[in-house]
């Protein structure tokens, strides 16, 4: 049965979402706030499927959570609900490494399909990682063999471009920031300066985009970072 953490500290959309959730056929566990929910995942070491996720809770919030979390390694898909509906804290939630984020109030239905999508898009990552190749456009990976194509082309990739080539493919329609990748690529989150990722993305534009100035699978991701997609999309 699928798991799911809830932070929440308002006890009525608590038990509303836990009564939904159940009839959903999830198993939920609901912390009231975020040091119970740094106990469960950090003392306890309990491993959740999903973790549903308040900004604004007693003693540690819910950005220092998620920041928590990903320091630790930890990649538990993580939805932010939050009653503050400012631009700015939806980017830090994403910087920090929420993977969506919904605004109160909020329509069960969509709760739900946002729900469904990001478990799929775990189970996808899931499979991934197993896999050793990867294609998308003209380009051909082998991972296990170190060897890479576009086209006929043999393509010479360093052993950091393979490496971040594989991250976003795990993370493949993930908005992940320069430290996101700089810890995941590098295992150094204060590594130097994070542009550094800027140029590593640029080398693989150039190998595998067709117009590298307007990239259709390497995107950017303005206040974030970048995003990979196998399926080609038009700049924005």
């Amino acid at each position: 049965m699928t798991q799911v953490l809830l932070v929440e500290d308002d006890l009525h959309i608590a038990q509303g979402l836990k009564f939904n959730l159940e009839m959903e056929g999830y198993q939920l566990v609901h912390a009231r706030d975020g040091n119970l929910a740094r106990q469960l995942l950090f003392e306890e070491d309990r491993r959740f499927d999903l973790i549903i996720l308040d900004v604004m809770l007693p003693g540690l919030s819910g950005f220092d959570l998620c920041h928590a979390l990903r320091r630790k390694k930890n990649y538990t898909p993580v939805l932010m609900l939050t009653a503050k509906n400012f631009e700015k804290d939806k980017i830090k939630g994403l910087r920090l490494g929420a993977d969506d984020y919904l605004t109160k109030p909020f329509n069960l239905e969509e709760l739900l399909t946002r729900i469904q999508v990001l478990l799929r898009r775990q189970s996808w990552h899931q499979q991934v990682e197993a896999s050793q190749e990867l294609r998308f456009g003209e380009a051909f990976i082998d991972f296990e063999r170190f060897e890479a194509r576009r086209g006929s082309e043999k393509l010479h990739l360093t052993p950091l471009e393979m490496k971040l080539l594989k991250v976003f493919a795990e993370y493949e329609g993930v908005a992940l920031s320069r430290e996101d990748l700089l810890e995941k690529v590098w295992e150094k989150p204060d590594y130097g300066n994070s542009r550094s990722v800027d140029n590593f993305v640029m080398r693989l534009r150039k190998f595998f985009e067709q117009n590298p100035a307007h990239p259709r699978h390497f995107h950017a991701i303005r206040g974030v970072g970048y995003k990979f997609t196998q399926e080609p999309q038009e700049p924005v």
